[in-house]
Protein backbone atom coordinates (compact mmCIF):
# COMPACT_ATOMS: atom_id res chain seq x y z
CA UNK A 1 0.00 0.00 0.00
CA UNK A 2 2.82 2.39 1.11
CA UNK A 3 4.18 2.03 -2.69
CA UNK A 4 1.07 2.66 -4.36
CA UNK A 5 0.41 5.94 -2.29
CA UNK A 6 4.61 6.78 -3.22
CA UNK A 7 6.01 9.64 -1.89
CA UNK A 8 3.11 11.70 -1.47
CA UNK A 9 2.60 10.73 1.91
CA UNK A 10 4.80 10.89 5.08
CA UNK A 11 3.69 7.55 6.30
CA UNK A 12 4.33 5.89 3.35
CA UNK A 13 7.83 7.71 3.34
CA UNK A 14 8.65 6.25 6.37
CA UNK A 15 7.26 2.46 5.74
CA UNK A 16 9.48 2.68 2.19
CA UNK A 17 12.51 3.79 3.98
CA UNK A 18 12.25 1.41 6.40
CA UNK A 19 12.05 -1.41 3.88
CA UNK A 20 14.84 -0.16 2.43
CA UNK A 21 16.86 0.11 5.30
CA UNK A 22 16.15 -3.58 6.82
CA UNK A 23 16.89 -4.79 3.28
CA UNK A 24 20.41 -3.53 3.88
CA UNK A 25 20.74 -4.27 7.18
CA UNK A 26 19.97 -8.49 6.89
CA UNK A 27 23.43 -9.35 7.32
CA UNK A 28 23.76 -6.58 10.35
CA UNK A 29 20.81 -8.30 12.66
CA UNK A 30 21.94 -11.30 14.27
CA UNK A 31 25.17 -9.28 15.00
CA UNK A 32 23.02 -6.64 16.56
CA UNK A 33 20.92 -9.43 18.89
CA UNK A 34 24.29 -10.89 20.02
CA UNK A 35 25.46 -7.63 20.81
CA UNK A 36 22.04 -6.62 22.62
CA UNK A 37 21.82 -10.00 24.50
CA UNK A 38 25.58 -9.39 26.13
CA UNK A 39 24.15 -5.92 27.39
CA UNK A 40 22.85 -6.26 31.02
CA UNK A 41 22.64 -2.76 32.10
CA UNK A 42 19.43 -1.04 33.39
CA UNK A 43 17.84 1.49 31.92
CA UNK A 44 15.29 3.81 33.38
CA UNK A 45 11.51 4.26 32.35
CA UNK A 46 10.84 3.74 28.48
CA UNK A 47 12.02 6.62 26.53
CA UNK A 48 9.09 9.36 26.20
CA UNK A 49 7.30 7.76 28.55
CA UNK A 50 7.08 11.10 30.41
CA UNK A 51 6.22 12.41 27.43
CA UNK A 52 3.52 10.82 26.53
CA UNK A 53 1.76 11.06 30.49
CA UNK A 54 2.23 15.39 29.15
CA UNK A 55 0.66 14.49 25.74
CA UNK A 56 -1.54 12.63 25.98
CA UNK A 57 -3.23 11.04 22.56
CA UNK A 58 -0.89 12.70 20.37
CA UNK A 59 1.66 10.58 21.64
CA UNK A 60 0.42 7.71 21.10
CA UNK A 61 -0.52 8.59 17.22
CA UNK A 62 2.78 9.63 16.87
CA UNK A 63 4.10 5.89 17.96
CA UNK A 64 1.77 4.30 15.74
CA UNK A 65 1.50 6.22 12.53
CA UNK A 66 5.13 5.76 10.35
CA UNK A 67 7.21 8.94 10.37
CA UNK A 68 4.56 10.75 12.70
CA UNK A 69 7.32 11.10 15.27
CA UNK A 70 8.48 14.16 13.49
CA UNK A 71 5.10 16.08 12.40
CA UNK A 72 3.40 19.10 14.10
CA UNK A 73 -0.20 17.91 15.75
CA UNK A 74 -2.00 19.02 12.62
CA UNK A 75 0.00 17.04 9.87
CA UNK A 76 -0.01 14.01 12.23
CA UNK A 77 -3.47 14.34 12.10
CA UNK A 78 -3.70 14.48 8.61
CA UNK A 79 -1.51 11.64 7.82
CA UNK A 80 -3.11 9.68 10.48
CA UNK A 81 -6.79 9.81 8.35
CA UNK A 82 -5.06 9.08 5.47
CA UNK A 83 -3.27 6.16 7.30
CA UNK A 84 -6.51 4.72 8.62
CA UNK A 85 -8.25 5.08 5.37
CA UNK A 86 -5.54 3.41 3.10
CA UNK A 87 -5.24 0.45 6.01
CA UNK A 88 -8.89 0.10 5.83
CA UNK A 89 -9.00 -0.14 1.58
CA UNK A 90 -6.40 -2.57 2.50
CA UNK A 91 -7.98 -4.81 4.80
CA UNK A 92 -11.06 -4.78 1.94
CA UNK A 93 -9.07 -5.70 -0.91
CA UNK A 94 -7.48 -8.56 1.73
CA UNK A 95 -11.60 -9.98 2.05
CA UNK A 96 -12.18 -9.57 -1.37
CA UNK A 97 -8.87 -11.68 -1.92
CA UNK A 98 -10.33 -14.27 0.46
CA UNK A 99 -13.55 -14.47 -0.78
CA UNK A 100 -12.39 -14.96 -4.28
CA UNK A 101 -10.58 -17.78 -3.09
CA UNK A 102 -12.61 -19.25 -1.29
CA UNK A 103 -15.73 -19.41 -3.49
CA UNK A 104 -15.80 -23.27 -4.66
CA UNK A 105 -15.59 -23.28 -8.66
CA UNK A 106 -18.58 -25.04 -10.82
Amino acid sequence: MAAAVGPRRAWSRAVLSKIRLSRRRRGLVRREIVIASRRKHHRGPARGETTRRRHGGAQELRELVPGGETMDYQNLLDETAHYVKCLTTQVKVMRSIVNYCSTPVN
